[in-house]
């Protein structure tokens, strides 16, 4: 683990700043060589000034598993041909939980060769026959012409296969909101779900509370859920009227499951409880154009860093500011990812192309972190972040899930696991951490919540091996003991504790397991 991700929770009121570790990813389409084709300068049709051509444009080379296919042309397959075109689509189906990605004019190997327009309307006429075939729908999501050595214009399509809703599981992602008390998390849920936008008083958010308080306050204290459902075509279906949650679900092929948290420090262990128990797939990062980096924003971006949960940020606000504003905001999001802490790579979201690129970089590479800036009230650029939303596709692979599905239950509010797990519970146990920021030092005796999972109980440091004491940075295997009862822990397991401004990660190495006997006696029974 990173001990320098100490910066972000000891630094909450500090300014971004730190060395760079890169430039700002800018965002590219299909057609773009992302920095492995020809050189850079003007070029018309392919070929530079001197009439040469330039060196051909090239995606990655297609990969055997996950879910996106390259496909040179689909045009008059023989029937053979056909049933293993069907095939080979439910393989990425597969892959994808229901959802796959086909860039048409593009050979094995990555080269952008392109369609003239009769092959590629052929070609998606094929497409179109496969989906229908296993029970899918097709959205275009981009056409890009590529003119390298051709007096022809040529175009490469990307499209968009996602099976019809059924009776089987559909895909869901879950997506926790983070960020600084009164960013506009709960609005901005408010308008994606329900369709309409804010009055720029936080009517929008109304709906989402759960109790009077928050609606006096306007501030989210508990964990609430928000659901956004898209169809097979890519459409948002919650809009129609009188939609339940169970009438989104059952029309829905793709569901993002927002969980919202509160933003206010008051509330800072509710919303590690909702990081550390309910499992996301990513983070949005809330963050005020008019505000900046304030507040809890710091610290919740140093939570999500620590359980290497990934995020993306939506900057929001903008209408409310000057243009100047907003870009002196991602300027200094730009500086905090570029830290050694984050190492992040920002890629700034302008337009739909940009959007369907930044869900495939997202999910291929643990360091992009797209940036969205957007408003709840005039709804500029929201339509970005729905569409990168419905391209995102699982941030697991079919061998993870399957991996997944293979091992024993285990469920958790309280605990309930296969009798063949033998579960055990502990009051003592064993973690190595990184301690993040303490303002002296740590020593025997001190007192921390521990943030395990569905877990959240004080505890008392009973040992640190091989050391008297720790300092801000510093790493060992400490002993702790609940104070309180026993908990069910599993060795691995994440591990987050708090105390003030002391904070902590590691992961569980060893419980000493206790008998019913005394379970029952440190409950008192």
């Amino acid at each position: 683990m990173d001990s320098r991700v100490s910066e972000l929770f000891g630094g909450c009121c500090r300014p971004g700043g730190g060395p760079a570790v890169g430039g700002t990813l800018k965002a590219r389409g299909a057609g773009s060589t992302s920095g492995c084709g020809g050189p850079k300068g003007k070029k018309k049709n392919g070929r530079n000034r001197g009439g040469k051509a330039n060196n051909p444009p090239y995606l990655p080379p297609e990969a055997e598993d996950g879910n996106i296919e390259y496909k040179l042309k689909l045009v008059n397959p023989s029937q053979y041909r056909f049933e293993h075109l069907v095939t080979q689509m439910k393989w990425r189906l597969q892959e994808g939980r229901g959802e796959a990605v086909y860039q048409i004019g593009v050979e094995d190997n990555g080269l952008l060769v392109g369609l003239a327009e009769e092959e590629m309307r052929a070609s998606l006429k094929t497409l179109h026959r496969m989906a229908e075939k296993v029970g899918a729908d097709i959205t275009v999501l981009r056409e890009r012409e590529v003119d390298y050595d051709s007096d022809m214009p040529r175009k490469i399509t990307e499209v968009l296969v996602r099976k019809v809703p059924d009776n089987q599981q559909f895909l869901d992602l879950r997506v926790a909101v983070l960020g600084n008390v009164d960013s506009g998390k709960s609005t901005l849920l408010g308008v994606l779900t329900q369709g309409e936008l804010d009055n720029g008083r936080g009517r929008a958010r109304l709906n989402l509370f759960r109790h009077l308080h928050e609606i006096q306050s306007g501030r989210t204290s508990s964990i609430s859920f928000e659901i956004l459902g898209f169809n097979s075509k890519g459409e948002v279906v919650n809009y129609s009227d009188s939609r339940t949650a169970e009438e989104i679900c059952e029309s829905s092929s793709k569901m993002i499951t927002f969980i919202d948290l509160a933003g206010h420090h008051k509330y800072l262990h509710t919303t590690i409880f909702g990081l550390t128990s309910y499992c996301p797939d990513c983070a949005l990062l809330l963050v005020s154009a008019n505000t900046g980096i304030a507040g809890t924003t710091r610290e919740h971006l140093g939570l999500a860093l620590a359980l290497k949960v990934p995020f993306f940020i939506v900057v929001s606000k903008i209408d409310l500011c000057a243009k100047t504003t907003v870009e002196r905001t991602v300027r200094q999001l730009e500086r905090v990812l570029k830290q050694p802490g984050c190492h992040k790579v920002p890629m700034l979201v302008t337009s739909e192309d940009d959007a369907v690129t930044a869900a495939q970089q997202f999910a291929q590479s643990p360091n992009v972190t797209p940036i969205f800036t957007l408003s709840s009230v005039s709804g500029e650029s929201l339509d970005l972040l729905k569409v990168f939303l419905n391209i995102l596709p699982p941030l697991t692979n079919s061998k993870e899930q399957e991996e997944l599905m293979q091992q024993l239950t285990e469920f958790q509010g309280m605990v309930m696991v296969s009798p063949e797990m033998n579960p055990t519970i502990c009051s003592v146990f064993e973690a190595e951490i990184v301690l993040l920021f303490h303002a002296t030092t740590f020593r025997r005796g001190f007192q921390v919540t521990v943030h395990v999972g569905n877990v959240r109980q004080t505890a008392v440091v009973e040992k640190i091996h091989a050391k008297d004491k720790l300092r801000t940075g510093e790493k060992a295997v400490v002993r702790f003991r609940f104070l309180k009862h026993p908990e069910y822990l599993k060795v691995g397991a994440k591990l987050l504790f708090r105390e003030g401004v002391t904070k902590g990660i590691g992961h569980v190495t060893d419980v000493q397991a206790i008998t019913a006997g005394e379970a029952q006696a440190n409950m008192g029974f």
